[in-house]
């Protein structure tokens, strides 16, 4: 779904019983391709060609159990949204095999912040963000930003550097709750599937926009989505209107919910920052 990389001496490869499962290599055949690809900071991920097609290989990474990540939850809401046509499709899971997942591959560009900027292609995510949040949504648990929020303060606190990472997060910690509360409050009327992580790496620019990683996706209110690219990119509100009119949200463009939407994400961003050992700046 990106730029491959090539398989280099040494590198990282997936294992024989992983790459049996991908159609054409059943039993043990050699790919006709296989490299690493770019783009994501935990898992990994690999194109792989057969002779049956082309596809994308992902297993967990070291790290990948992370507050929010439920595997069993992201093959739900991915398979609606690949039925949709929304997402690529999905031709093996295994999630207790080291998350094993198998998709299509598909061709084209990941996007880069540029994108973020620009009015048409908000227009082009607006649309494919109004058809996900029309699909009907699995009953998974609905989005819970507070609990998220506690278990990354949990791994904060195992770092050996704990108490210098205690800056700013109390204020931080106080202003999350309250906006928690508003999406409890304003946010529960309406729940679809929402994808949660719509960092430029996880759209692909092809014969339509493609969304890639459901790692975070989760059942929640709509503007969600929105308010998950205004924490990402501020210079999409540049064109916010126009963006969440695309979306079919017009009418929240403005509002309390998203607002709060936003400081959720940037939040959550800081928090996940923090439980890596890496700075950030408080939001």
């Amino acid at each position: 779904m990106a730029p491959e990389v090539p398989v280099a001496a040494g590198l990282s490869t997936p294992p024989s019983w992983a790459l049996e499962r991908v159609p054409g290599l059943e039993r043990g055949e050699a790919p006709r391709l296989l490299a690493p690809l770019p783009g994501g900071s935990v898992n990994r991920v690999y194109r792989v060609e057969s002779v049956a097609g082309r596809f994308v290989l992902r297993l967990n990474g070291a790290a990948w159990r992370r507050p929010g990540v439920d595997r069993s939850r992201e093959l739900l809401l991915h398979r609606a949204a690949a039925a949709a046509g929304i997402a690529p499709a999905i031709v093996y899971a295994a999630p207790e095999a080291e998350g094993l997942l198998i998709m299509e591959y598909r061709d084209g560009s990941v996007w880069s912040p540029v994108e973020f900027g620009n009015r048409q292609a908000l227009g082009r995510l607006g649309e494919r963000l109004a058809a996900l949040h029309r699909l009907q949504a699995p009953m998974v648990a609905a989005f819970d930003p507070w609990a998220i929020a506690q278990a990354y303060v949990q791994s904060i606190e195992a770092l050996p550097d704990a108490a210098q990472r205690a800056t700013d997060r109390a204020s931080v910690l106080s202003q999350l709750e309250h906006c928690c509360a508003v999406l409890l409050q304003l946010g529960t009327g309406t729940q679809g599937i929402v994808h949660g992580d719509l960092a430029a790496g996880n759209l692909l620019q092809g014969d339509r926009l493609w969304l890639l990683d459901w790692e975070y996706a989760q059942r929640g209110h709509p503007t969600l989505d929105l308010a998950c690219v205004f924490a990402y990119y501020p210079q999409a509100a540049a064109h916010g209107r126009e963006f969440a009119a695309a979306a079919g949200l017009e009418a929240m463009a403005d509002g309390e919910l998203l607002q709060a939407g936003v400081y959720v994400y940037r939040a959550l961003t800081w928090l996940w920052h923090l439980a890596r050992g890496e700075a950030l700046r408080a939001p």
